[in-house]
């Protein structure tokens, strides 16, 4: 018993260290760069889907229906995205046809921490201001 023990815990601990550097290596520019479609359930396509454009020189644009929503630069800090975006008022009403209506724009902060990363998939908690939302991503090209 005491040599299952001996063998079991060297082999565990070596799996932790490999499975953290694979989580550590995954969440970098060149895996995020990229259109992803936002909670469609693995389907891309769709016209009405959130889309999020990550770009190679940290530029991002968000957007529904063909059009940007918010646009702005992303970087990773600590394994978290951190987005500085402008963006209408009206992103957080969710009310884009009335997009027209603002004729002013403001500044804000977004952070997501993927929890959970597959080679064109993940799972983040987003987090804006005092409003807390998990996501899910799917790479669509």
């Amino acid at each position: 018993m005491l040599r299952t023990y001996l063998l079991i815990i060297p082999l565990a601990i070596a799996m932790t260290g490999f499975l953290s550097s694979v989580t550590a290596a995954a969440l970098d520019p060149g895996y995020l760069a990229g259109k992803w479609e936002i909670n469609t359930q693995g389907a891309c396509g769709n016209k009405d889907a959130e889309h999020l454009i990550l770009r190679g020189n940290s530029t991002f644009e968000y957007g529904r229906r063909g059009k940007a929503e918010a646009v702005g630069f992303w970087r990773i800090e600590d394994d978290v995205v951190v987005f500085e975006m402008l963006t209408s008022p009206a992103y957080f009403h969710d009310i884009h046809s009335d997009l027209a209506a603002f004729s002013w724009y403001e500044i804000h902060s977004m952070q997501a921490m993927p929890i959970t990363m597959q080679q064109n998939q993940f799972i983040a908690v987003a987090s804006v201001g005092d409003l807390l939302e998990r996501l899910s991503l799917q790479r669509c090209q």
